[in-house]
């Protein structure tokens, strides 16, 4: 990595005990914009569907419409957008809408997710999830820059030409979730960066990084997500992860019914506990500086986007993105200027 990191929130909207989805989505449009006033770079939402408790919103490109309106300056992305079970022509087409409409503020992240009953709920079938994504991909970016027809197993269709056009051009960001070599290399292929997700390690995303520029001469600025938590106190971070954020996502686990691509067993809370407290930015300011810095450094990437939302209650939350802004990212800063 060179140059000044970016630093980005990321929302999950989950729903945690006692709150109605009314609470969680204001949350997340108030995160959006304190984010905005403590100087964040952008703020990023996941898509998740049919699930209590760990992802609340259906739709990521709706979400950031809604967010894109609310503030002024901040950029808005999707993490991500799951392309197979959409049409890839109209995403290009929302793509391009909200690219013109908020200035060129907005950044599309893809990616296929793994959960069996998107699939059958939405009648894309799981062939598409494994081999699809490709020309899914290049289709939206054929769409951007005008005609675009389709005839293969997956997509077929006669010549349209999608409006509006972008504002930003060749076309607006364009985000690939690579999460594994098959990821890498499409990312590559088209000169796009990648995304990772706080399941990877620095070490795995270095890799991941090296593999990507043996393939292509495009250096552009990669994204890490992390769990992002400042307490005073290590015991503090241990009851917060123990208490609200190890039992979200393992509801997420539980609820989802995964490919057998994703196979092995599935962490316990205490197993999930256990790993964020040792190697997320979870705990002292110190701490939390400290494990930035690092997985900036090692893994490769250029923007990290900080999962805020383990406390749960708003003004906790809305206190963990101030108390990363104010006491975390300085910290982060000037250890790698040192460097």
């Amino acid at each position: 990595m060179t140059g000044t990191p970016e630093f980005g929130v990321m929302l999950f909207t989950h729903r945690f005990g006692g709150q109605s989805a009314t609470e969680v989505l204001r949350l997340a449009a108030d995160v959006a914009r304190t984010a905005e006033d403590l100087g964040f770079e952008s703020v990023w939402v996941t898509e998740h569907h049919f699930l209590t408790g760990y992802g609340l919103n259906p739709s990521a490109t709706t979400l950031a419409a809604y967010l894109l309106g609310a503030t002024q300056r901040v950029r808005v992305g999707t993490a991500v957008t799951i392309l197979p079970t959409q049409s890839p022509v109209h995403v290009a087409e929302q793509t391009a809408l909200l690219d013109q409409l908020s200035g060129g503020r907005f950044d599309l992240g893809v990616g296929r997710a793994g959960p069996v009953v998107d699939h059958e709920v939405f009648g894309t079938g799981i062939e598409r999830w494994r081999t699809g994504l490709p020309e899914a991909l290049g289709l939206v970016l054929d769409a951007f820059g005008g005609a675009v027809a389709a005839d293969s197993e997956h997509y077929r269709f006669r010549e349209v030409r999608p409006q509006p056009e972008p504002l930003t051009r060749p076309h607006p960001p364009v985000h690939v979730a690579s999460t594994s070599d098959s990821g890498a290399d499409l990312a590559a292929r088209h000169g796009l960066p990648m995304l990772f997700f706080f399941s990877q390690t620095a070490d795995e995303q270095a890799r991941l990084v090296a593999r990507y520029e043996q393939r292509t001469a495009a250096r552009p600025v990669h994204s890490a997500s992390v769990l992002a938590h400042v307490t005073d106190s290590p015991d503090e971070a241990e009851r917060v992860v123990r208490e609200r954020l190890a039992p979200v996502f393992a509801s997420g686990h539980s609820d989802y019914v995964m490919l057998e691509e994703y196979g092995g067993p599935r962490p316990t809370p205490a197993e999930l506990t256990a790993g964020i407290l040792a190697n997320q930015p979870v705990g002292t300011p110190e701490v939390c500086a400290r494990r930035l810095a690092a997985l900036i450094r090692d893994g490769g990437v250029g923007r990290v986007l900080l999962h805020v939302e383990a406390a749960g209650e708003r003004d906790a939350v809305l206190a963990n993105v101030e108390r990363l802004a104010g006491e975390v990212l300085p910290k982060v800063r000037a250890e790698l200027e040192a460097a």
